[in-house]
């Protein structure tokens, strides 16, 4: 089409809208323009929110068969994701939740459910997620899939990290405490593994609260400000945490008594089945390095195993060395059990590194065991 604009504003006059040339408009009247849009946007959003909160409760069959729905009203839109979002926090959905959801609340709050009161049980829920993507790709996971589903590698960064040091209420935090200093010092040394984990940047430019507001973020949580205490040739920001009111304890509540449902589920499960439990030590240890074709007692408990690179490797070649020489602590988790790779004659074991999984040879490797 040559005249395009000229047929698009043609358009517009006949469905009644009134063409501005924007020469003719001054700065005044076109702020004013955008406020507008900005403000019917807002109103249009929060009628939307109000709308999915108000909406009809579903049954776990109703809510499955209209999922199921590719053509939906907007009502059943509604009604949807209300069901999916009551099922996802177990609490009352209201507009203030639906906001929140929309604005990426629920991985926020996961990762601080996991680091505090759910620890308990992420190893469980990483091995659920793992076994429901296995079974959708018939016997066969993506990798990126399979490393952005699992909670573990992160979860163990923060606990290096102490992030939780930060999170005593009343407690007031200068960026010259030792304390934060030793912080600093932690998440700089190990940013490029923070930015592979929890795609956070760390520089050298940042202060330590600064370091720490980046890294609260990823739970949904942050540092007020005090204010600028100190004598007067040496005054400093004064940061605290205060604990948000934002219903978290509830949802965690909730999950918690979901979670261990699920565990004692299991645990009942189990003990119906004759099996033999591994008895692994307590101790570090050195992984087995000659394995038979009859696993023994001790390699068939070696998924969730936390593994770190032998130090000193010339062998190990430029992935694990980098890993070797960037971290100190536990680099992975191991994935499943040995197996044997006929055509390098040795016994390798697939290890979750956080940022993807990689098959690595047991004589490389030592297994860490809380």
């Amino acid at each position: 089409m040559r005249r395009y604009r000229e047929s698009v504003l043609a358009g517009l006059v006949e469905d009644g809208y009134i063409i501005i040339d924007a020469n003719d408009v001054d700065d005044d009247e076109s702020g004013a323009v955008i406020e507008s849009v900005k403000a019917a946007s807002e109103e249009l959003y929060a009628a939307e929110c109000q709308a999915i909160a108000n909406s009809d409760e579903l049954s776990d069959a109703e809510l499955k068969k209209l999922q199921d729905t590719r053509a939906k009203t907007k009502i059943e839109r509604h009604q949807q994701r209300k069901a999916e979002l009551s099922r996802r926090y177990e609490i009352d959905v209201t507009p203030d939740l639906v906001e929140k959801d929309d604005d990426g609340w629920y991985p926020q709050l996961r990762m601080h459910y996991y680091l505090t009161l759910g620890r308990e049980f992420l190893n469980n829920r990483d091995a659920k997620r793992a076994k429901a993507q296995l079974e959708a790709g018939q016997n066969s996971i993506w990798k990126p899939d399979f490393n952005k589903g699992q909670l573990l590698p992160s979860v163990l960064l923060l606990e290096e990290l102490n992030l939780l040091q930060l999170l005593t209420p009343g407690e007031r935090l200068r960026s010259s405490d030792e304390a934060m200093q030793e912080f600093i010092a932690l998440a700089l040394k190990h940013r490029h593994v923070i930015k592979n984990y929890l795609h956070v940047s760390i520089s050298e430019k940042l202060t330590p609260v600064a370091i720490a507001q980046k890294l609260l973020d990823k739970i949904d949580l942050k540092l007020s400000y005090v204010g600028r205490l100190g004598s007067r040739d040496n005054r400093e920001c004064v940061y605290q945490f205060v604990a948000p009111n934002d219903q978290r304890d509830s949802i965690f509540g909730q999950w918690f008594n979901r979670d261990e449902l699920f565990q004692n589920e299991l645990v009942s499960v189990s003990n119906n089945i004759s099996t033999i439990t591994p008895v692994i030590d307590t101790q570090s240890q050195d992984i087995l390095q000659t394995l038979t074709s009859v696993e023994s007692l001790v390699t068939q408990g070696w998924k969730g195993l936390k593994l770190k690179i032998r130090q000193g490797l010339d062998s190990a070649g430029r992935f694990y060395s980098e890993l070797v020489y960037k971290v100190g602590f536990s680099l992975g988790v191991a994935d499943g059990e040995p197996y044997w790779n006929g055509y390098l004659g040795q016994w390798q074991v697939w290890v979750n590194f956080g940022s993807e999984c990689r098959s690595v040879v047991c004589d490389w490797l030592v297994a860490v065991v809380n």
